[in-house]
């Protein structure tokens, strides 16, 4: 249940990051072409930086903020943003794998018998 819990906030935290970026950048560009990993993965590291670099007396400033100034503080933070570092890297589509051909003179021969025989052949005077 803790794990769930804590899923949900984490999920609740990148969208709250996500609409603060559509609501500046645009929705069609955000969708579109940034990566929802990169960001997580920027949030967990500048959380674990923040922590240990920022007092937490210095959060207090976030406490006491009405919901329009955190907004209008997320947007401006937004704004700084470098859309650049969260591109998304599509994948090219798999190329279909073509089908094995086989002799239908010589079927398959382990590859301990051939080098069995390469012994053979060696061993002979």
């Amino acid at each position: 249940m803790f794990t769930f819990c804590i899923a949900l906030v984490a999920y609740n935290i990148l969208s709250t990051v996500q609409a603060a970026l559509r609501s500046v950048h645009g929705t069609e560009k955000i969708e579109a072409k940034i990566s929802s990993y990169y960001l997580a993965d920027e949030i967990k590291g500048t959380y674990r930086g923040m922590m240990i670099a920022i007092p937490p007396d210095e959060w207090c400033v976030f406490q006491n903020m009405t919901f329009t100034e955190l907004s209008q503080t997320l947007k401006h933070l937004a704004g700084l943003v470098k859309l650049r570092t969260f591109r998304r890297h599509p994948r090219d589509p798999k190329i279909a794998q073509p089908k094995r051909t086989y002799l239908k003179n010589k079927p398959h021969v382990s590859t301990a018998k051939i080098l069995a025989q390469r012994t053979q052949k060696n061993n002979t005077p």
